[in-house]
This record gives C-alpha cells, sequence and structure tokens, in this order.
C-alpha cells in the first residue's frame, strides 16, 4: 500500500536499470520520494521512469572515474542516496585482466565512497548502501567482488555510528536475489543450499527501505541468509572459505565474465 514516509524527499538510486535497484526505486516512488534514476543503460532507464508515472533520468557509468560527480550534479537536490550500482564476476582471478578489476573497484567502492561524501555534505536525510552476505567471508572465485563487498559494509557500519543524529546510514547485505547478475558474472552453477535461498529483488528492495527508515545499522534479508552470516562466526574462516567454494559451485562453463546489470 502507498504511503507519504518520504513524500517531498528526492531520491537518487544507482543501478536503477533492473534488479534490486529498481525494485528500491519503486518502493521508494510508492512512499512518495520524487525520483533520480542513473545507470549506464538509457533505454531501461526511461522504461522505469515511464513506469513510475515520471522521473529524472541521469545516464553515468559509475566504473569510469570522474563520473560519480557528474552523476550528482545532474541529480540537482538529493535527501535519499541508494548506492546499488555494482558488478562482480565468477572467474578465478588470475583469468581477468586488470582493466576489469579496476573497474569493478571503481564501481563497488571509489564512487561509493565519492556519492557518499557529496551526500554527506549536503547533509542528506538517508543513505543506504547494498553490501552483499559476501562481506562476511571470503569467497573463492569472486574474491575482489567479496572483498569490496566487505569494504562497503565496514565503512557503512562505521559511517552509521559516526552520523547517528544527523544524517542515517543503513547497509543491506543480500544474498542471492533473482536479478540479472548471476548469469552476467558467470555463475548460477549453484547448490540447492544456495538456490533455496535466493530471494526476489521486490522482497530485498521492501526490507532494505523499511530498515532505512527504522535507521537500523545493517540488516541481511532472508532466514538462511542470516543464518549462513551468523554461522561463519562459529567456524574457522579457511572452512568458510571452503564451504562457499561448494556453495556456489563451478563457474559456469563458457560464460565470459562482464559488467552486471547496473
Amino acid at each position: 500500500m502507498a504511503t507519504t514516509d518520504l513524500a517531498g524527499l528526492r531520491a537518487l538510486v544507482t543501478g536503477a536499470s533492473s534488479g534490486i535497484g529498481a525494485a528500491i526505486a519503486k518502493e521508494l516512488h510508492a512512499r512518495g520520494a520524487k525520483l533520480v534514476l542513473t545507470a549506464r543503460r538509457r533505454d531501461k532507464l526511461d522504461a522505469l521512469a515511464a513506469e513510475l508515472g515520471g522521473a529524472q533520468v541521469v545516464v553515468g557509468d559509475l566504473g569510469q572515474p570522474g563520473s560519480a560527480a557528474a552523476v550528482w550534479a545532474a541529480a540537482g537536490k538529493v535527501d535519499v542516496l541508494v548506492n546499488n550500482a555494482g558488478f562482480g564476476y565468477f572467474r578465478p582471478f588470475a583469468e581477468i585482466d586488470w582493466q576489469r578489476d579496476a573497474e569493478l573497484v571503481q564501481l563497488n567502492m571509489t564512487s561509493l565512497v565519492e556519492l557518499t561524501k557529496l551526500a554527506v555534505g549536503a547533509r542528506a536525510r538517508y543513505i543506504v548502501n547494498i553490501a552483499s552476505i559476501g562481506a562476511y567471508q571470503s569467497v573463492p572465485n569472486m574474491a575482489l567482488y567479496a572483498a569490496s563487498k566487505a569494504f562497503v559494509r565496514n565503512f557503512s557500519e562505521g559511517l552509521h555510528d559516526e552520523l547517528r543524529g544527523t544524517t542515517g546510514v543503513t547497509c543491506i547485505c543480500p544474498g542471492g536475489t533473482k536479478t540479472e547478475f548471476h548469469a552476467m558474472a558467470g555463475a548460477g552453477n549453484y547448490s540447492w543450499i544456495a538456490n533455496a535461498s535466493m530471494m526476489t529483488a521486490d522482497e530485498v528492495a521492501r526490507i532494505s527501505v523499511r530498515a532505512m527508515l527504522a535507521n537500523k545499522r545493517t540488516v541481511i534479508p532472508g532466514l538462511m541468509n542470516k543464518l549462513s552470516c551468523w554461522g561463519v562466526r562459529l567456524v574457522p574462516r579457511a572452512f568458510a572459505s571452503w564451504m562457499a567454494r561448494r556453495v556456489l559451485g563451478k563457474p559456469r562453463p563458457g560464460a565470459l565474465p562482464s559488467r552486471a546489470a547496473s
């Protein structure tokens, strides 16, 4: 049911062309927010804006240096920032060229930090940073992706405590979500455990926005995901990494690691 929790507030959502980003944009819209949608794919953004009855569209590639400042300048006033854009690959680290790794670092961490800095300076009311349950352990074949999400989690939690009473900062750590991410990352050959814990983007979005409004510090959507992140604290880190390899399976034969939709 539509509410007016966010009436009059402007929300910038990165990676809004599909998946969790698009679902969060819809949830914010249902609560009265005025939306600024950004991603690389104009056709997807325009379609979402039309579905929502209108929204500002800013096309930008946050995987490139300098793009965060340009997106922020084009967005205008921002009261709510959702740092959702990100990508990963499911491949041995040695198989990926440095340019792709540099793009991952830029998108998943550097642009996120830059936009967060700008939002804090503008006294935004809420900041939501999308991490992953990969933030809780090392993940073979997704070593850099998981490390980037560990950075997002620690960065967000530190800011949540530092900015208490001014800007609310919430970190969301989803597990597997039914989006384009898996196929485009070369993943998807998962065990039954990983498949059973999959959530929809709409479910993650509802949990994320409720957590933001409640000024939660860190939220892990889904019972199985919560149990997984709690359980890794009870076992040696090497065993948790071994388990991650078994649960996620092997990279798909023939699949090429590419930018996940954002």
